[in-house]
């Protein structure tokens, strides 16, 4: 009970921080229930956090195409039975990462597909578990961002294993690998390659956090449709201070992607070959955030404030680099306020689902009752808005 109420007082610090961020003035939002109620779901995959969106075909920007597939990507995930009360039932299992598969550029439930592993009892597991030369036993995968390069899927997967705390927060992590497919593979979970990825420092020096990469992959590149493309694609990253988190950033080309000696990290004046050189870009962002390029020529930074705060807020860099801007709240997560114990995270921007004139957002909810997930399947499934871009 006492680490419980540590982590509510926790909270409630980031909420009271989470108030000296601007007020909108140039963004307007609403709740997308399109979206939202596409995972809404009662049997099978019954809700996850994480939800990256990769557009297999490369492109980062709108496309209205009906045959356009995108691949999301999730973490921790129920797989089981919700009954019409939103009750989870008996035989219902969490594991601990998860991927469907969207046709279209539409929230239409009769178009989506959810896939997850098997153990070898033939019970739901995990679809990707930890097999490379720093992997260790115990330890699993998290997903983060991904992006569609040279006939691959690219997804950065962050090894996790539990640090004996307990509770919503008992785990910590231990190394990053980086997931790759083939895209014109019949079933490319068959041809996963796993390789370690050196952008994470568990321990850096000067007294730094730790440092991951993979958070936010942003393609600036002409064939993924940027505005202003300069050839790169950018990975952003996340250190992991006490008490914030501040932003990084590392760009390869794109033909380089998997060649980590090729990686260039922003040192605050110029592209280092050492990630411990990598500049903190902003603070007061969340584990999982996005990067995207405007039409006006600016790039908006997508996050949740404060890590847990209940606010999906942005800022507006002048290059993917920065300088960026005062936070700007865009919308209050109100679940926090509806149900008991709740918490919301991990705001992110999808722009190749976002119509013209819009960006379409999603941020996590989850609670610190475990147990109450099994009495409201609600308090579990990302939950989506639309901001109306005056730029």
């Amino acid at each position: 009970m006492h680490s419980r109420n540590l982590i509510a007082s926790t909270l409630a610090l980031f909420c009271t921080l989470s108030g000296t961020a601007a007020l909108a003035q140039n963004f307007t939002a609403e709740a997308a229930n399109d979206w939202t109620d596409l995972f809404d779901r009662h049997n099978g995959w019954t809700g996850a956090d994480g939800i990256y969106s990769i557009p297999l075909d490369g492109g980062e920007m709108y496309s209205a195409r009906p045959n356009r597939r995108t691949a999301f990507v999730f973490s921790d995930t129920f797989i089981g039975r919700v009954d019409e009360n939103n009750r989870r039932q008996s035989g219902t299992v969490l594991v601990n990462n998860t991927v469907a598969l969207l046709k279209g550029p539409a929230a239409d439930p009769s178009k989506i597909d959810f896939f997850w592993g098997r153990n070898s009892e033939g019970n739901p597991d995990a679809l990707f578990k930890p097999d490379t030369p720093n992997s260790e036993p115990g330890e699993w995968y998290w997903l983060g961002d991904g992006a569609a390069i040279n006939g691959k899927v690219h997804i950065f997967a962050y090894r996790i294993r539990s640090n004996g705390g307990g509770g919503a927060f008992g785990f910590e992590g231990t190394g990053l690998a980086l997931l790759s497919m083939s895209l014109n593979a019949g079933n490319p979970y068959e041809n996963l390659t796993q390789v370690d990825c050196p952008a994470y420092i568990k321990e850096p020096s000067g007294g730094r956090g730790e440092i991951v990469f993979g958070t936010s992959i942003m393609m600036n590149t002409q064939a993924a449709g940027a505005p202003n493309p300069d050839g790169y694609v950018y990975i952003y990253g996340i250190q992991n201070d006490q008490l914030i988190k501040k932003l990084l950033v590392a760009r390869v080309l794109p033909e380089q992607f998997e060649d980590f000696t090729a990686w260039r990290y922003w040192d605050g004046a110029e592209w280092s070959a050492d990630v411990e050189q990598a500049a903190t870009l902003t603070g007061r962002v969340s584990s999982e955030c996005s990067v995207s390029p405007l039409p006006n020529g600016k790039y908006i930074l997508v996050y949740q404030e404060d890590t847990l705060g209940p606010w999906v807020s942005c800022k507006i860099g002048d290059s993917p680099v920065g300088p960026f801007g005062p936070g700007i709240h865009l919308w209050h997560c109100d679940e926090v306020n509806q149900m008991p114990d709740a918490f919301v995270y991990n705001a992110k921007a999808h722009p190749h689902l976002s119509r013209p004139g819009e960006l379409l957002i999603s941020y996590n909810v989850n609670n610190l009752d475990f147990w109450y997930h099994f009495e409201n399947s609600a308090a579990y499934r990302p939950r989506f808005i639309r901001v109306k871009l005056d730029q």
